[in-house]
């Protein structure tokens, strides 16, 4: 079927142009580019919360360290219990500095104890059984001198 030109030129009018391809906008791809990597980096923020709260940071690492207890002192001081390789270790820390208060050889407070009391009262009553041992100490090495 052969088409007069009238018809020719309304049948090419009235057929879709294909439009060739824009040349982007570079404002949008800076825009594509900053949301996709604000979802990755939520993403990992987000796999790293979950890891943590899960099994905590200590479950990935293979260092038997436990904290069986923190008794805050202040703002940004506080007294922590840890358990390292069967000892038992009293630290006092604060914002510049982390030390040594006392170290037991023997448990003093069991991991899954359920004995009624807290942290703060069972440190009470070890410091004061500490205290009495060194005044019995001091008492007898006064009485051989």
């Amino acid at each position: 079927m052969m088409l007069f030109p009238a018809q020719a030129v309304a049948a090419a009018q009235a057929s879709p142009v294909l439009a060739s391809p824009g040349i982007p906008n570079s404002q949008e791809q800076l825009i594509q580019v900053s949301l996709a990597l604000a979802m990755v980096v939520a993403l990992i923020y987000a796999v790293a919360w979950f890891i943590k709260r899960k099994q905590g940071v200590h479950g990935l690492s293979n260092i038997p360290m436990k904290t069986l207890g923190v008794l805050p002192m202040g703002v940004k001081e506080k007294i922590i219990l840890v358990e390292v390789g069967g000892k038992q270790i009293l630290l006092g820390m604060t914002a510049s500095n982390i030390n040594t208060l006392a170290t037991f050889d023997e448990p003093i407070v069991e991991e899954k104890s359920n004995n009624v009391g807290s942290f703060s009262q069972k440190l009470k009553d070890i410091l004061q059984q500490q205290n009495k041992n060194s005044d019995t100490k001091k008492v007898s090495h006064e009485d051989n001198a």
